[in-house]
């Protein structure tokens, strides 16, 4: 596994998709509190951007108990990245996950059940803007 880069690239930090949720202190401490916070379960919804436009692109996680849907959009490659469920990828099936913008709807097919590594990705994210390459990620390019 590659080494854990030491820079902060992200300028935005939310607990959620709607106004109000911002997380003010993305510094080193604040985001291994956003980290911990991803990996125990007390966060259910990130929105992480490396502009305040969000016109680069993002990371946004949303999740229950048992579910975590995961994605990363990257604006300038047209390319979607999404954690998948192998034993959902033929399936339409939606998640059973309250979204924090009160109506997007998440495919079965791109959740996962590891909190360790959905913190893994959010930290890798923060300090690189790309997906973590310690896990397999559906590619869609549009």
């Amino acid at each position: 596994m590659p080494e854990m880069p030491g820079e902060i690239k992200i300028q935005t930090a939310c607990r959620g998709a709607l106004p109000g949720l911002e997380i003010e202190d993305i510094s080193e401490a604040g985001c291994r509190d956003i980290v911990e916070k991803v990996r125990s379960g007390e966060y259910m919804s990130v929105f992480l951007a490396p502009d305040e436009e969000n016109e680069e692109g993002y990371l946004t996680l949303e999740s229950n108990p048992d579910l975590i849907f995961l994605q990363i959009w990257d604006a300038e490659a047209e390319t979607a990245w999404a954690c998948f469920d192998p034993a959902f990828l033929d399936s339409d099936e939606e998640a059973p996950i309250e979204p924090s913008d009160s109506q997007s709807v998440f495919p079965m097919k791109c959740t996962m059940r590891d909190r360790d590594l959905a913190a893994k990705c959010v930290e890798w994210y923060i300090h690189t803007c790309e997906p973590y390459p310690g896990m397999d990620w559906l590619k869609e390019e549009f």
